[in-house]
């Protein structure tokens, strides 16, 4: 299940580059821990510092949906030119690209998850000398204005796009052929959609992803008669980091297989149980996905079973497993009474709705009519085996 976080807007500088340079690069991080205060959020937390915009106007910001982060402080772009007083190209304008699929990957694991970048804001700081204010008379198109600030020879602001998943061009309302300034203190929003966090492992995924700017024809779209910066290069680092424990009461638990109400009836009165049955408390702390099997010291089916020390019977032995608060992937049904087996191809794998702390759980041992049936043919037999249950999080 994909959710869409608002880990908006990135881009925090990495270095100081000089102003001929072309190229920025950026930094987008962000962070799943599970959270005990918020049991039931499974969304990254966005950890890459905060740009100057939004802590100068954060209401602003956060009433657009837009999170701005900086790409420093420089001269990035310069438009210039006599421009066409009807051009709405030759204004302040940018169009932003549909949004892109980029793929991350753990370099340890080699394990990798799929996000999607859509941009959703820009803030600028304008130059433009004793000239008009390009931003003085509103904007146009698919943006709406986030409130700045202005000065003489200067100004501040920033748009928030209307339909990130549909970008248009927007542009100021201003149309006057004189226009010469420069783009400074420039910061950009993105929306970063992620999986469900609980659904991927522990690691850092990392990608690289390049975005084109200028012109016609490049990716970020800033109109007519813009020169400067030709590429913003993001660098995406994203950690999953989980919390697992499973405890038992006892590092080596025992199970001792009984009939429901003991003995008795078999003692007293040559009363067959019907089943022999044993739960296994355990508590379950979990944030992730994971799969649940059996090793066996004597195999019965696809299952474990238990030897009877004077012969070498093997009969068998269910083991079921209930899990308040997960659920099995193969079917999507609650963990309740879920079957285990020492077969890989049919171990169950499990989802927790949440962040699970300390959730007491169950295992159920049981020897069917059939198991113990051949028990009783030997009164006094002794049996046993070791089982292990195997919780795997990397199938």
């Amino acid at each position: 299940m994909n959710i869409g976080i608002r880990l908006l807007v990135v881009l925090a500088t990495l270095i100081a580059l000089p102003a001929t340079a072309q190229v920025v690069d950026v930094n987008v991080t962000g962070e799943f821990r599970p959270n005990a205060l918020d049991p039931g959020n499974t969304d990254f937390r966005n950890t890459t510092p905060r740009g100057s915009f939004c802590s100068w106007r954060p209401a602003e910001c956060d009433r657009k949906g837009a999170y701005i982060f900086d790409l420093g402080n420089r001269e990035y772009w310069r438009k210039s030119g006599p421009g066409d007083d009807t051009s709405r190209r030759d204004t302040t304008y940018v169009r932003f690209p549909s949004p892109r699929t980029i793929t991350l990957q753990d370099a340890s694991t080699g394990k990798t998850f799929d996000a999607t970048i859509s941009f959703v804001a820009i803030s600028l700081g304008l130059n433009f000398g004793r000239g008009v204010d390009p931003w003085y008379h509103g904007i146009s198109g698919g943006c709406s204005a986030i409130r700045g600030a202005g000065g003489v020879g200067w100004s501040v602001g920033g748009w928030g796009v209307t339909t990130p998943a549909a970008p248009t061009e927007c542009y100021s309302n201003h149309m006057r052929a004189d226009r010469t300034y420069s783009y400074r203190n420039v910061g950009l929003g993105i929306q970063v959609t992620l999986p469900n966090a609980t659904t991927l492992q522990d690691g850092r995924y990392l990608a690289q992803e390049s975005w084109t700017t200028g012109g016609a024809g490049a990716d970020i779209d800033l109109g007519d008669n813009i020169t400067g910066v030709q590429m913003i290069r993001m660098n995406f680092v994203f950690d999953v980091i989980h919390d697992f424990q499973v405890r038992f009461p006892s590092e080596s638990p025992r199970v001792q297989l009984a009939p429901a109400g003991g003995w008795s009836a078999w003692i007293d009165h040559g009363k067959a149980p019907v089943r022999l049955r044993q739960e296994l408390p355990f508590h379950l702390t979990t944030s992730m996905d994971f799969s649940m099997k059996l090793l066996c010291e004597h195999p019965a089916g696809t299952g474990c079973g238990i030897r009877n020390h004077a012969d070498d019977v093997v009969v068998p032995v269910d083991v079921d497993v209930t899990l308040p608060g997960m659920t099995n992937l193969r079917d999507g049904r609650p963990a309740q009474f879920t079957a285990l087996s020492s077969n890989d191809a049919q171990a169950p794998r499990f989802t927790p709705d949440g962040y699970l702390m300390q959730r007491r759980s169950t295992l159920r041992f049981t020897a069917e009519r059939e198991a113990v049936t051949e028990m009783l043919r030997t009164p006094g037999s002794h049996w046993s085996g070791d089982m292990t249950v195997v919780f795997d999080a990397n199938p």
